[in-house]
């Protein structure tokens, strides 16, 4: 839809949680999520493109129950998607991308589980105010799978568990080419960017879980820990997170320092690896020498994701339903079973919630290729690879029915001062990419760096069922503390 500016109507504040969002999509929650939550009059533009489920293999290596031998057989599909924010220069009238971030998602239908593994986050540096919306992007897109009322109840209890996972390491970019040469580009510190993220899933889920108790039909816990820090104490004073206040404290309730696997078992089968996950060789060597988890994160902690002063961190939130909320016992009778072939409707009512454009994960690749292919390095530069993913964006539309696939809305809210300090948290560059300045929003980045070669022609037609890292000390093994299950 399309949300215009009256400048003859007062500006509204924004709301410190917003209301009423009631859209199935996701594209119109993170719309209108924004219009409600950024501070000011911005004109902004969202871009949703996801791929086709496809059948993967288990995350985690298992037994299966009817040979006793190991597998990585399962009924699990992932999903990846690429959300993307561009903003109108009042000066100009041109637009031009200011975050960006890259999602991995696993629907495991056989545990009943949805992993979201954030892969990547960036930011231009080009924002024409002093913040970007990627706090607010990210924190919609968590909480639009809290919205169990929106959710088709077929969905509700094939996602009965949802897991958010984030690796945040510093890097000048990860999604927008060039975009470190940006001089007013703030790359955030590690320890700024490990309590950047911290903070954003804190007043996400453990917020609201401490202040709504009464509202929530889910359960939720997290836990955050850094590599080669032995203890809590030690983590919290070098990301400078002083938790002073009571309600600081309160909240702080929710965290655990740790890692959410028990210390015993073998890593292979408790810790999932993802696509395009640090990790990913870390467990490769743990398959190949049956290292339990304690071992794993002390051979992580002297790993080369820490090298050059660099410290990373880890962060996970698991979030439960506390019962069949609002389901009857008709509705779980009418549950489809789920087989190896998927059940048509799910995977349809799957690829309808997001919105945007839907492709295989083969054109996918070759659309996130067409990103990486574009230059940030100058405000000209970025306007025009801005209008040159808008081209090849309106390229893959095309081959689709709906007309509402790019979302175009105006936010008109009264601006709420704050000094930089919060300004700069409120920003985001992460493995993630932060970027703060007077001028430009930090934002973090996350993720291992891909490079992906342009493809010279453009994408083949896909039939779319849709409507619409100081040096680290190595761990001691009595250091690491297990986090209780």
């Amino acid at each position: 839809y399309m949300a215009s500016n009256n400048s003859s109507h007062p500006s509204k504040a924004a709301a410190d949680e917003p209301t009423n969002l009631n859209s199935t999509r996701l594209i119109d929650y993170l719309a209108s999520y924004l219009k409600q939550t950024v501070n000011g009059v911005h004109t902004y533009t969202i871009y949703a493109l996801s791929s086709k489920l496809t059948h993967k293999n288990a995350l985690t290596l298992h037994k299966n129950s009817n040979t006793g031998s190991n597998t990585s057989k399962s009924n699990l599909f992932e999903r990846q998607l690429l959300l993307l924010v561009n903003e109108k220069i009042p000066s100009t009238d041109k637009e031009v991308f200011v975050t960006g971030v890259e999602i991995y998602e696993y629907h495991d239908f056989d545990t009943d589980t949805l992993n979201i593994y954030i892969s990547k986050v960036d930011t231009t540096g080009y924002s024409p105010y002093s913040s970007t919306p990627t706090k607010n992007l990210l924190t919609a897109y968590m909480k639009f799978y809290l919205e169990d009322a929106n959710v088709n109840k077929q969905l509700l209890l094939k996602r009965r568990m949802i897991k958010f996972n984030v690796f945040a390491r510093p890097h000048p970019q990860y999604l927008f080419h060039l975009s470190e040469q940006n001089p007013t580009k703030r790359v955030l510190s590690d320890s700024e960017l490990l309590k950047w993220w911290k903070n954003v899933l804190q007043k996400t889920f453990l917020h609201d879980t401490i202040h709504n108790l009464q509202k929530k039909t889910r359960k939720e816990r997290g836990w955050f820990f850094f590599p080669g820090m032995p203890s809590e104490k030690i983590a919290l004073t070098f990301i400078k997170d002083n938790v002073d206040s009571e309600a600081e404290k309160h909240e702080n309730l929710g965290w655990q320092y740790g890692y959410p696997y028990p210390d015993e078992e073998e890593a292979i089968k408790v810790i999932p690896k993802f696509e395009d996950d640090a990790k990913s060789r870390w467990l490769d060597t743990a398959r190949e020498s049956s290292l339990t988890v304690k071992n794993f994160w002390e051979l992580i902690s002297i790993g080369g994701e820490f090298a050059g002063g660099k410290q990373a961190g880890f962060f996970w939130v698991e979030t439960s339903l506390d019962d069949d909320q609002g389901l009857t016992n008709q509705d779980i009778k009418t549950i489809p079973i789920m087989d190896q072939n998927l059940n048509t409707e799910i995977k349809k009512e799957l690829e309808r919630e997001v919105g945007g454009v839907v492709v295989s994960a083969h054109t996918y690749v070759q659309a996130l290729g067409e990103l990486f292919a574009q230059e940030f390095n100058t405000e000209e530069a970025a306007i025009e690879s801005t209008s040159n993913w808008y081209r090849y964006f309106s390229g893959l539309q095309e081959k689709t029915n709906p007309d509402d696939l790019i979302i175009k809305f105006t936010v008109n809210n009264s601006t709420i001062t704050h000094n930089d300090s919060q300004q700069h948290n409120d920003n985001d560059n992460q493995q993630h990419n932060n970027n703060d300045n007077q001028q430009h929003n930090t934002t973090p980045v996350n993720n291992l760096q891909m490079r992906i070669k342009r493809k010279a022609s453009l994408v083949q037609n896909d039939n779319v069922n849709s409507t619409t890292d100081s040096s680290v000390n190595v761990l001691s093994p009595s250091l690491i503390k297990r986090a209780k299950k």
